[in-house]
């Protein structure tokens, strides 16, 4: 966002530039905060047109994928925390990028854990491809980390689950819930390193 500098008159143009310099700052804030927030938050947000959004939710098709580290407990007990977050962060980056490019909307992280959401049209077929990508990328890209390599585990399930609000007035989570969820992620535990499970209904 542009600023406006070196104005410094007292008339109309020196409270325009003022209040351009405030748009620019809260614009960046919002910028920010949308790294926080999933594509579906924001697309629930936007829909309100400005209203506040209430607590529920609805139902929907989805194919969830949980994406686990193996091995994160012993490596995070080898070394310091920065260095634990680093090698998270660069995990999780590896990992978003493919997430996005087959149409996935990653819901959270949790710890060491992804957890993503595909809706829509060839939607199984989408995460499938996904999973195994994550898989193989992760295997080349990152390597061995200090001499250990942290493969994942990934977990996928279809099915119907609710999305929505869900929490306290003052503090809310836009996620999604149900068995489809849940099946997801019990594969996910399940999954050797390197492996990608799938439930009865994804793999047809």
């Amino acid at each position: 966002a542009a600023r406006v500098e070196n104005v410094r008159s007292r008339d109309e143009i020196g409270d325009l530039s003022k209040r351009i310099n405030v748009m620019a700052g809260e614009l960046g804030e919002r910028l920010e905060l949308m790294k926080f927030v999933s594509h579906e938050t924001m697309t629930a947000i936007q829909a309100q047109g400005g209203e506040k959004i209430s607590r529920g939710g609805e139902r929907r098709a989805v194919t969830m994928l949980f994406s686990d580290i193996r091995g994160y407990t012993a490596f995070s007990e080898t070394v310091s925390p920065e260095e634990v977050i680093e090698v998270l962060n660069r995990y999780f980056e590896v990992q978003s990028a493919i997430v996005e490019r087959h149409g996935g909307d990653i819901d959270k992280f949790v710890g060491d854990e992804l957890m993503a959401m595909f809706t829509g049209e060839d939607k199984e077929l989408r995460a499938t491809r996904c999973a195994v990508e994550i898989a193989r990328g992760l295997a080349e890209s990152m390597g061995a980390q200090k001499g250990q390599v942290l493969e994942v585990g990934i977990g996928i399930a279809s099915g119907d689950a609710v999305l929505g609000a869900m929490g306290a007035r003052g503090r809310m989570d836009y996620t999604v819930l149900g068995a489809t969820v849940n099946l997801a992620a019990r594969l996910c535990s399940q999954a050797e390193p390197g492996q990608v499970l799938l439930e009865a209904a994804t793999d047809r």
